[in-house]
């Protein structure tokens, strides 16, 4: 199998990691124990090349065509979800000839350096830019059968469609793809093809890895559906699969014996609703710049991942305790699931856990520099409880949906 992607320097704060991977050296290594014929085509960082030349060729055995830049890309997140600041500030680079390719079954993934043109027979591409993503074949690329594997942003700014239904028509109709995978993080994916419409669902893990998260789900859908011949259905089902494992343990490569009933224990969600249909209270301390930040970062989080969100911040504001109580008790009572924001401890938000819990709503309490004394009642109340920003989010979203 061909993949096409970066391999770029990837730096996150909160937990503090610093990996060299890319969507396409990730794939390669998640892949590389599954297909012992991958070959990587990317651009290689002259000031990195050693050292991405010995992982690619001496660890993951993978074969590499390199194009050689100056500078390797570099990712920078606060935490994994996130948007980076990305390094060098002009991209694509200018004058880089294009890179063309042909081969039978190819992932590609798009590339902030350069330009690819692809020829395959089977093609899963996966465009990589929620802000401004191309279609597969508006540089004159050509695939007889292709895949699209697109977040929820990507499938709007494609086709100027909300509806994932109808976003899913569009490219399926006028861009010549008979599979078109809409990816909706916590809820799942839904997976189209011109006569079907079935819906894969996640798996809970522990822990939430995100940050590369999505280019397991490419590949392993892509080795599934390039190379095993699955269906969509069954290739997305081994996506959701190796998405989830990665989350939770961050190992690579995947073995297949991984996807099997005895090695794979995470539990599958089985939504009850969508989450246009759920909503999630978000509680927190919002008096200095950096808690309100935090919130910001919380709200924006759910809200992008389709959720409705109470927050008393932007829905009631600073007032007078008789005018912002009752409004705050009301939104409690209109949720589904609450998200503490529990760092500094705040009066108000420890009453509001308190509140919910007293009615019996799941909470998600995120405290990065909290004690375990400090959130006893928390834990002792079956709240879940955690110190990684992406994984509360991701539990809120879990536990406001099933």
């Amino acid at each position: 199998m061909r993949i096409i992607g970066g391999i770029y320097n990837e730096r996150t704060i909160f937990p503090e990691d610093d990996v060299i991977y890319g969507s396409g050296g990730r794939a390669a290594a998640a892949l590389s124990q599954l297909d012992s014929d991958i070959k990587l085509t990317s651009y290689v960082g002259e000031n990195r090349r050693t050292d991405i030349e010995y992982h690619i060729k001496n660890i993951w055995k993978v074969e590499l065509e390199p194009y050689y830049i100056p500078e390797i890309v570099s990712f920078s997140y606060y935490h994994g979800l996130s948007t980076p600041v990305i390094k060098p500030t002009q991209l694509p680079i200018p004058n880089l000839p294009t890179i063309e390719v042909k081969d039978n079954v190819i992932l590609q993934f798009g590339m902030l350096e350069g330009q690819v043109i692809v020829k395959g027979n089977k093609v899963v591409y996966d465009p990589q830019n929620p802000e401004n993503p191309d279609f597969f074949d508006k540089n004159g690329s050509t695939a007889q059968d292709l895949a699209y594997v697109l977040n929820r942003n990507e499938a709007f700014m494609l086709s100027q469609k909300c509806d994932s239904d109808e976003a899913a028509a569009i490219i399926l109709s006028k861009h010549n793809a008979s599979v078109v995978i809409i990816k909706s993080g916590a809820y799942g994916a839904k997976i189209y093809t011109r006569t079907t419409t079935e819906h894969v669902g996640a798996y809970m893990t522990q822990k939430v890895w995100s940050v590369g998260s999505g280019d397991i789900f490419s590949a392993v859908f892509a080795y599934f559906w390039g190379m095993k011949n699955s269906t969509p259905l069954e290739a997305a089902q081994y996506a959701s699969k190796g998405a989830a494992l990665y989350c939770e343990t961050r190992q690579l490569p995947i073995c297949e014996d991984a996807f099997s009933e005895k090695k794979f224990k995470l539990k599958f969600l089985l939504p009850l609703k969508k989450p246009t249909e759920a909503n999630i209270y978000l509680a927190g301390p919002f008096f200095t710049m950096g808690q309100l930040w935090l919130i910001e970062e919380a709200r924006t989080a759910l809200m992008n991942a389709g959720f409705n969100v109470f927050s008393p911040y932007h829905d009631v504001g600073l007032g007078d305790a008789d005018e912002v109580v009752p409004a705050d008790i009301q939104g409690i009572e209109d949720a589904d699931v609450m998200l503490a924001l529990c760092d500094g401890l705040d009066a108000g938000t420890l009453f509001e856990v308190g509140y919910a819990v007293k009615k019996g709503l799941p909470i998600v309490a995120f405290g990065e520099q909290t004690s375990s004394e400090s959130m006893k009642m928390l834990y002792g109340t079956n709240c879940k409880v955690f110190k990684d920003f992406a994984s509360a989010i991701y539990h809120a979203q879990w536990e406001a949906i099933t």
